[in-house]
């Protein structure tokens, strides 16, 4: 019962952790989009500002691979719940779900 409980509790948290990782992803593509935007609502150069840019598209970028991480994490610890014999469901609320979960690494999507 103590593992039910204990798998319930990380299925919860790694559920709620892939759905910040993408908000969180969706206000850093929000954020340069305004960049974009206000460049041009000011009429300046294609370079003021570029530097910055790249700073947050760089962030972007890393805030991407560890939502991949993240996800490759939650189909290790399906396959840990495997071994160990603890009973699991694909139901995250109204995510649709693959039927067996893929293992990668970040090197393997670096590599890609």
């Amino acid at each position: 019962m103590r593992q039910i409980r204990s798998a319930a509790r990380i299925a919860r948290q790694i559920q709620q952790t892939e759905r910040k990782m993408d908000e969180t992803i969706l206000q850093a593509n929000a954020l340069v989009s305004a960049l974009i935007e206000a460049r041009f609502e000011g009429r300046f150069a294609a370079e003021v500002g570029h530097d910055a840019l790249e700073d947050i598209v760089r962030g972007l970028r890393a805030m991407t691979e560890a939502r991949g991480a993240i996800a490759s994490g939650h189909g290790n610890l399906a396959k840990v719940a495997k071994d160990l014999a603890i009973e699991w469901r694909m139901d995250g609320p109204l995510d649709e779900k693959i039927k067996e979960m893929p293992s990668f690494s970040v090197q393997d999507q670096a590599a890609a």
